[in-house]
């Protein structure tokens, strides 16, 4: 568990994701700005959203410092939560949300009990079993993105220890 502990942010803010219409393109260019030679890619990914609903992306991962970055590309099935705000034509790379880090799955479901008490809407409600529960709420009126809400397992946090680290 130490190296989970030195190698993950404690609670709080810890993940720029950004959506892209072209995945290696904004590899490339977000890898260039941010300074991230080498990202963790995962093709075709099948991502739980909650009720039923998912999609299939590419998503990649790497550490700056203690902010984890995350590109995703929606292929198919529930995409629209994705390409929200980019181009139907042409090169597009926009930042989608910012994850706060849970200490707890508690923590998790006290937030998404307030989201709902509030009629916050959350368009991804949901749990992978033996890896995490997370919530996405929607601020986009008032900060522009998503917030996710998360809390990972210890097998999910040390798979994220491993990710490239910039």
């Amino acid at each position: 568990m130490s190296s989970i502990s030195t190698h993950l942010p404690g609670a709080g803010l810890y993940q720029l994701a950004y959506v892209t219409n072209d995945f290696e393109r904004a590899l490339e260019q977000c890898g260039a700005i941010h300074g991230v030679h080498e990202f963790r890619k995962l093709s075709q990914i099948n991502v739980n959203l909650g009720a039923g609903l998912t999609a299939l992306c590419n998503i990649a991962l790497a550490w700056v410092g203690p902010t984890q970055l995350e590109v995703i590309q929606a292929l198919e099935g529930e995409v629209a939560l994705y390409a929200e705000g980019l181009p139907s034509s042409g090169f597009g790379l926009k930042l989608h949300h910012l994850a706060r880090l849970h200490a707890t799955r508690e923590d998790v479901e006290a937030q998404v009990e307030k989201y709902r008490s509030e009629g916050r809407a959350m368009p991804i409600d949901a749990e992978e079993p033996d890896w995490g529960r997370y919530c996405y709420a929607v601020f986009r009126r008032e900060l522009g993105h998503y917030i996710e809400h998360a809390w990972f397992t210890p097998r999910a946090l040390e798979w994220q220890a491993g990710l490239p680290r910039f």
